[in-house]
Parts: structure tokens; C-alpha cells; sequence
């Protein structure tokens, strides 16, 4: 029996694990849950699943969570983002499963590999800011970090494992479906409303991992995780559009020979893979999900990314190539992007160009420390956020 924490329950990697481990109960238990203000999505989960400890990010969140447990008395549960770290270094828990999206998961991941843990990672921006920083230090203490990103754990399946060996791996391509406006007209991108960019044609996700799909910024985030992850240069790493999601990753060997994970479009079957591999070699755990169907899908195809309709992608590809400190901007201003269309003061055709006017602003130096990470991090916002409020090219209503 292996015990795990779940780093963002209540969120779509939450929701998935969460079905993959009511599957295998013999196997898994849920020792430690957190989240970040919904109190009310966790009440079931905790009835169903008893964990011994659970974290709230929000504190009025956290005190509504005590007062509706009030028969769970077994249950502690603490708020704050202190206590969501706590929830990260748990001391029953062997398996974390980061599920916080955005720089807000960095803290408990970071702690997680601190504290020896094998981290299942789906929270790809904490890697993206964190760089090697995190990586280094997963290999002082010894913790493992599996892939759950589909991509990615897609890419960990073909090559047999993390070391992507040189002397076997050529290359890596990942594909992406294109998002909602792979075929949408360019001269109506300034119209695009929230609600349309996190239509997801293939993937149930949140709504700030579906407007980066509907940029490809999560494309551009994904090739500097691929290339942090499994050592390789940004020359490596390839991207190609795939509208129906049905081939997650392709690795193609020295020979010439091309590996391709094919699959349903469900992130059951890579978390389940990544939980697998937490209980020896060669495990496979048997999921209850749509087979697969070939005929059903009836084409594989596949497309070059146009750089006019998704300019984030080469954005990303020159952070990669420019640095930890670039691709650590590259994040941050995406984040305040993102997050200002949302609110309705961005129009989505300027989210890229807000990212790439605060790169071209920003320090790009490579952080040395974790404290230094958050430092920049904090820089970069506010130097996007400025740039938002002065730059009336930049917001969707000020735009000729």
C-alpha cells in the first residue's frame, strides 16, 4: 500500500487521480489533500477517501472546511499557503501529485523534492520558472519526478525512461491539437471572447491551461519541460499540430524509426502509468476508460505549426534558447496575460504580444537561488502588469 497526496484535489489532475485511485484501493491510500478555496468540492472527497490531513490556501476557506467536518474528527485541516507545503511534506505521504496550476504550485513542489518525495508532476510551470534549480535538487536528496503532463509521460513510455539516451534518441516530437482556432479566421482573433478560448476541442481543463492551448503557449511551456526533463537542446524538440489529441508524443530513434503513443484522450491513463511506475518496473494498472478506437478516429494527421496563427510557440523556443532567466519571464508574463483576458482586459490577440513586450523589458539574468526564482517572478509581473495598464495598444478595449 502506498500512500499519496493530492496538490490541487478539486482541479482536473485531482479529479483524474482521484478515479484512477478509486480503481485500485488495494494499492493506493489518500493520506493528504489540498486545494485551494473550494470547500465545498472537498466535503465528498473526504468522505470517501479519509485523509488524515487537509490543506486550504485560502484561511475563510479552510475555517468553512472545520466547521462542515465538525463529525470528521480525525481530520485536521489547515489553511494558508504554508499549509499547503505542509500537505507536500506530509509524513505518511510517498507519492505527491502536483496538480496546482501556474507558479502557485512551485512552493509545495519544491518542497516535495526537498523532502525526498517521488512527485508526479503535472504542474509544468513550476518547472519552467524553477529550471535546473528544481532538478538539482531532486538529485541531492534523491526524489524521483515522473511526468503526468500526457505529453510527456507519452515521451517517458517511448524512450523507456527519463534519460532519453542519445546514443538510441534522436529527437522528440509533441503534439498539440491546435486548440479551438486551429481554422478561425486571423482577422477575428481581436473578438475572441474567454468563454470561446476554453472551449477545448479534446481535453476537459481549467481555464487558464485552456486559453495557453488555445496560444500554444502550453505547447511553448511543454517544450522547455521536455527539454529540462529529458536533457535535450530546443534543436530536439519538435512540435506538430494534431486536431484529434490521439497521438500524445513521438520519439524517433538514430535508425531513423519512429515510437508514437497512441490513446485516449484522458489523463487517467498517464497519471495511472506515473502510479505504476511507483510500484516496480513494468507494472501496468488496468483503468476503466473508452478504449481506444481506430476506426473511429479514422485519420491520423498531422500539420506544421503556423507561426502566424500561434506566435507563442517560437516565443518559447527563443526563451528556451536564451535561458532559465527567459524562460522564468516567459512564465510569469504569460501568467499576467492570461489572467488580464480573462477579466475582459485583454483582448486575446494581444496576449502574446504583453508576453513578448515584457521579455523584451525584462531581466533575463538565471536566478541562482529559490528566493531569486520568486524575486524575478515578482518583477516580471509587475513590470507586465505595467506595461498592461500604460500601453493602451496592448488592451483589448484601447485597440483601434
Amino acid at each position: 500500500m502506498r500512500n499519496v497526496a493530492i496538490l490541487g484535489a478539486t482541479g482536473s489532475i485531482g479529479e483524474s487521480t482521484l478515479k484512477v485511485l478509486r480503481q485500485h484501493r488495494d494499492k493506493f491510500r489518500v493520506v493528504a489533500l489540498a486545494a485551494h478555496s473550494n470547500w465545498q468540492a472537498m466535503l465528498p472527497i473526504i468522505a470517501e477517501f479519509a485523509p488524515q490531513y487537509v490543506a486550504m490556501h485560502d484561511e475563510n476557506a479552510a475555517e468553512a472546511l472545520r466547521t462542515a467536518l465538525t463529525r470528521f474528527s480525525k481530520v485536521k485541516v489547515s489553511g494558508g499557503a504554508k499549509a499547503v507545503t505542509a500537505c507536500a511534506t506530509f509524513a505518511e505521504a510517498e507519492i505527491i501529485v502536483a496538480g496546482i496550476a501556474g507558479f502557485a504550485g512551485l512552493p509545495s513542489t519544491w518542497a516535495a523534492v526537498a523532502n525526498e518525495r517521488t512527485v508526479l508532476l503535472a504542474n509544468k510551470e513550476a518547472l519552467v520558472a524553477s529550471g535546473n534549480l528544481l532538478l538539482s535538487l531532486a538529485e541531492k536528496t534523491g526524489a524521483t519526478i515522473l511526468p503526468i503532463d500526457s505529453e510527456h509521460n507519452a515521451v517517458y513510455q517511448c524512450a523507456n525512461g527519463m534519460s532519453c539516451d542519445r546514443t538510441k534518441v534522436r529527437a522528440i516530437t509533441l503534439t498539440a491539437s491546435g486548440g479551438p482556432f486551429r481554422t478561425r479566421a486571423l482577422d477575428t482573433f481581436a473578438s475572441i471572447t474567454p468563454d470561446e478560448a476554453c472551449a477545448h476541442p479534446t481535453w476537459d481543463m481549467g481555464r487558464k491551461i485552456s486559453v495557453d492551448s488555445a496560444t500554444l503557449m502550453n505547447k511553448g511551456l511543454e517544450v522547455i519541460e521536455a527539454a529540462l526533463l529529458f536533457r535535450r537542446s530546443a534543436d530536439d524538440i519538435h512540435v506538430l499540430i494534431h486536431p484529434t489529441s490521439s497521438v500524445h508524443a513521438l520519439v524517433e530513434l538514430v535508425d531513423g524509426s519512429v515510437i508514437a503513443h497512441i490513446g485516449p484522450s484522458d489523463m487517467q491513463v498517464p497519471i495511472a502509468h506515473a502510479l505504476a511506475q511507483c510500484l516496480g518496473e513494468d507494472v501496468r494498472l488496468p483503468l476503466d476508460v473508452e478504449r481506444f478506437s481506430f476506426s473511429r478516429v479514422g485519420r491520423l494527421e498531422f500539420f506544421d505549426v503556423d507561426p502566424l496563427r500561434y506566435p507563442a510557440l517560437n516565443l518559447s523556443y527563443a526563451a528556451l534558447r536564451s535561458g532559465q532567466g527567459a524562460c522564468l519571464a516567459l512564465n510569469a508574463a504569460n501568467e499576467v496575460a492570461v489572467a488580464a483576458f480573462l477579466r475582459g482586459e485583454l483582448s486575446f490577440d494581444r496576449i502574446v504580444a504583453l508576453v513578448e513586450a515584457t521579455l523584451s523589458k525584462a531581466n533575463t539574468r538565471p536566478p541562482s537561488t529559490l528566493e531569486e526564482v520568486f524575486e524575478r517572478d515578482r518583477e516580471v509581473r509587475a513590470l507586465s502588469q505595467q506595461l498592461l495598464t500604460e500601453n493602451a495598444l496592448l488592451v483589448g478595449r484601447g485597440a483601434e
